[in-house]
């Protein structure tokens, strides 16, 4: 009995120790909170008029909104993009394998500036926005 348990002790550290595990972070936060001050800084957005489309594969039992952070990751990398805008997934399996097809615009930030009081009213129309965090982590699991 212990003999099986060491045996497969032993197999499944030789089968995870020949993995690669890739991982990306992406984070932004507004600079905000107590005793910070900051003057706000205002960007254009430069969205492209085409639509671009990306496609993976899924490996294994991979979690489906860990990739989807994957495959945002790769298409921005893939473009020298900023963002995706409106980006749309769709995931297909068929015979065990899953597809994970992602659809949206790429965008560049340019023309960063100081905030203008003629930009305030921009603020106005979306607080909400300007005080959010968001992270998104992914790890793929390679052999």
């Amino acid at each position: 009995m212990k003999l099986k348990i060491y045996t497969a002790a032993l197999l499944s550290l030789t089968i995870f120790s020949c993995q690669t595990v890739k991982t990306g972070t992406a984070k932004s936060i507004d600079i905000s909170g107590v005793g910070v001050i900051h003057i706000p800084v205002i960007a254009d957005l430069d969205v492209k008029e085409t639509k671009v489309t990306k496609t993976i594969t899924l490996k294994g039992l991979q979690n489906l909104e860990v990739a989807k952070n994957e495959i945002i990751r790769e298409l921005l990398i893939e473009n020298n993009a900023d963002i995706v805008v409106e980006p749309k997934f769709e995931s297909t399996t068929k015979n065990g394998k899953t597809e994970l097809t992602v659809t949206g615009w790429l965008a560049y930030y340019k023309n960063f500036r100081t905030i203008e009081e003629k930009d305030i009213k921009l603020l106005e129309v979306r607080p909400a926005l300007i005080n959010r965090v968001e992270t998104s982590q992914s790890s793929i699991f390679e052999k």
